[in-house]
Formats: structure tokens, sequence, C-alpha cells
């Protein structure tokens, strides 16, 4: 999908979006830095499985987004969720990549994770985000279960 960024003006401005749930998984639409930037309907969005990473400040200042699917296997980029105050839960379809340190600042300390994929062990990835985000964080299994470490 790299290459559509030549294409940016061929999607829609999420800015504006007035709908307070979206669903990209099966779209074509692409994914840009800033794309959601500030929206306040926004309150629950589904990313696009093909895309490989949520660019820097996508959902920066969206301060009524509550919950997001992410990508298969994304990188998280710069302020992607900066300031994201109402943000509670953020559900990984199979696993996650690189973190950004700021990727997540103004935003709620409790955020649950959900591991929605019955084929990774939840207590590695885990440990991953925790790594990634430098503080634990509270992860659910695929059965809604928390998942406790063994440090």
């Amino acid at each position: 999908m790299k290459h559509l960024k030549e294409n940016r003006n061929t999607f829609p401005n999420w800015m504006y979006c007035k709908k307070a749930e979206i669903d990209l998984s099966k779209s074509g639409t692409g994914l840009f830095p800033g794309d959601f930037y500030m929206n306040r309907h926004v309150k629950r969005v589904i990313l696009p499985d093909y895309t490989d990473t949520v660019p820097a400040n996508m959902f920066k200042g969206c301060i009524n987004l509550k919950e997001v699917t992410l990508p298969i296997d994304p990188d998280i980029g710069e302020a992607a969720f900066e300031g994201c105050i109402s943000l509670t839960d953020i559900h990984i379809p199979l696993c996650i990549g690189s973190i950004a340190a700021n990727a997540f600042r103004g935003c709620r300390e409790n955020i649950r994770f959900h591991a929605d994929s019955p084929i990774v062990d939840p207590k590695i990835l885990k440990q991953h985000i925790e790594k990634e985000l430098g503080h634990s964080i509270e992860l659910h299994d695929i059965s809604g279960n928390l998942v406790i470490s063994t440090d």
C-alpha cells in the first residue's frame, strides 16, 4: 500500500468524518500521517488488515476515540495516539511491531490490550508490548482472561 501515497487526494479526509464507528478492515483505503487528526466524532476504528504501520499523528487529539483494532503486525508511529484521552481498548489481531516512545503520550495509563489471536502466546505478546512501552500493561487473551506475567 506504500504506492498509494502519490494518490492521497483520492482518499477521504477522515479528519472531518462525523461517523462514530469506522471499519476500514476490508477497504482499499491507505493510511497516512494525521488522517484522523483532532477528529472529535470517531469513537471506534478498525484499521485495514494489510497495512504495516499506524502512521505518525494518525489519531493525535482524537479525544473521544475509545477503541481501535490494529492491523495484523503494525509498527506504531510517533504520536499515533497522542492525546487520545478516552482510549480504553486496543485489539491486536496477531502481533505488534515496534511502538514509538511517544505513541501513547497523554493517553490513559490503564489502556486494555486484547490479544485476539489463538495462535499467539499472550504472555510473550505482553512482555513485548511492555518492553516497547517501558511500563506494565493490562492484556486480555482471546477468551477475555487477564494475562499474568511470569517474570
